[in-house]
């Protein structure tokens, strides 16, 4: 009896991962913050300008604790530069839920964008304005903040 409890188990966990990977909606709104560590693996300056390559690491967190975008690990790469008083900043990032399936982003000074995906998220295109909380330099000369992400998408 127990073995057939555990195959049952065993059997209704692999049956079920299809169906919540189904379950993604193909429209929706969702906010989420993104603990991230900045790391600047390269800086230039002339004078008159200044410019970075940048990467990221952090794990998003939906605002109601579950939902989508929850739990998801984030890399991205970014290019930063200071010319004056303006500051730019674009990069791209690959955002990985727990199954596996990711979603490739582009981001500005402005927003981050989804682009497409994989699994659940494949077609998945939308806009995500974001607000920056700084907090602190983390070990080593990175940087910690908090992005607050408003995201609207559609799954064609």
């Amino acid at each position: 009896m127990k073995s057939m409890l555990g195959s049952m188990a065993v059997a209704f966990m692999f049956c079920a991962a299809p169906a919540s990977a189904a379950e993604f909606p193909k429209t929706g709104q969702a906010e989420y913050d993104t603990y991230y560590v900045y790391d600047t693996v390269a800086k230039i300056d002339s004078g008159a300008g200044s410019g970075a390559i940048v990467d990221v690491t952090g794990i998003n967190r939906n605002v109601k604790g579950e939902g989508p975008f929850n739990d998801m690990s984030v890399r991205c790469l970014g290019h930063q530069s200071l010319v004056g008083e303006t500051f730019d900043f674009h990069g791209s990032c690959v955002e990985t839920d727990k199954d596996g399936d990711n979603i490739f982003t582009t981001f500005d000074t402005k927003a981050h964008y989804f682009m497409g995906g994989t699994g659940k998220y494949k077609g998945i295109t939308g806009t995500i304005p974001y607000t920056v909380t700084d907090l602190h330099d983390a070990a080593g000369g990175r940087e910690a903040r908090i992005v607050n992400h408003k995201a609207t998408w559609e799954i064609k």
